[in-house]
């Protein structure tokens, strides 16, 4: 915490990841964040993949079908989380 005080009483501008949220240093981006998912998941996938791979024929094609898996996964993740949180928020304000 003493770090984190240090800059911003000197004036000096820093920006700690889990501290500072990144729309509060790019404002404008805050509604096409999650945009940056997408390239972030191919390039992922295509390290995987040429790394894992004997051969690089069909490349391409194992690269794009892990992607899809990797996204419908958040996807159903975020789902899953979703109704758990409506549910917990609905039985906890429950009257007795």
């Amino acid at each position: 915490m003493i770090f984190h005080a240090v800059p911003r009483a000197f004036g000096i501008p820093a920006w700690i990841p889990l501290i500072d949220p990144l729309y509060s240093v790019v404002p404008h981006l805050t509604g096409y964040w999650l945009l940056f998912a997408f390239p972030l998941v191919l390039i992922i996938s295509l390290v995987y993949q040429a790394v894992r791979r004997r051969d690089l024929t069909g490349l391409l094609k194992a690269t794009l079908w892990l992607a899809i898996k990797i996204l419908l996964g958040m996807a159903l993740i975020c789902v899953v989380v979703q109704v758990v949180y409506h549910l917990v928020v609905h039985y906890s304000t429950a009257p007795l």
